[in-house]
């Protein structure tokens, strides 16, 4: 049954071929190889759908065969061997791309949720920067009134028995605020 390397070779059998693979001969590695190589890329071009991919996983599949050469003693097919290595490892390809999309998604989700805060969170300081400013435009007692009602959450009563003016008075100076505000902030015109 142990042939020697010659023209021969391509007319042994599977199992011939496992026995001399297991024996070290690399030509039946390389026989192996020819016989299988590319109904196992084809099978894997349908699981993994990436021809890069499925090259990777067959040189995998191929690289353990010859690494593991020495102790295949249990294998009754080559054929099934060989498609079953395909099976798993292109099963391991498929779990590991799913949680590294995860991942990526997760990251990606993150990253979007991180911006949006950050611009938010831009915005709103703008925004109060802008408002800041127009509060340093109001006429002295307007500013007062309107820092004591909004800065300090003084309620109507407190602010006019503190700055001794009427309620009427503090809750139209509030209103005249939130009316010039909102005068700039929707025209960009200041009164």
């Amino acid at each position: 049954m142990y042939l020697m390397h010659t023209n021969d070779h391509v007319k042994c059998c599977d199992d011939d071929l496992l026995l001399l693979l297991q024996n070290g001969e690399k030509w039946a590695f390389d026989e192996i190889y020819a016989r299988y190589w590319e109904k196992l890329f084809v099978y894997l071009i349908k699981v993994v759908t990436d021809k890069e991919e499925a090259s990777d996983i067959l040189q995998e599949i191929f690289i353990s065969l010859w690494h593991r050469r020495f102790s295949l003693g249990g294998i009754s097919s080559l054929k099934a061997y060989l498609f079953m290595s395909a099976k798993y490892k292109s099963l391991d390809y498929i779990k590991e791309n799913i949680n590294k999309n995860r991942y990526l998604e997760s990251i990606t989700v993150f990253f979007d949720r991180q911006n949006d805060s950050m611009e938010e969170q831009y915005a709103a300081d703008e925004l109060s920067i802008l408002i800041d400013k127009e509060i340093d435009r109001l006429p002295p007692k307007m500013r007062e009134v309107f820092i004591l009602s909004r800065r300090e959450n003084l309620s109507h009563k407190m602010i006019s028995e503190k700055l001794m003016i009427s309620e009427k008075t503090v809750k139209k100076q509030i209103n005249n605020v939130l009316k010039v505000l909102r005068l700039k902030f929707t025209t960009g015109k200041s009164l």
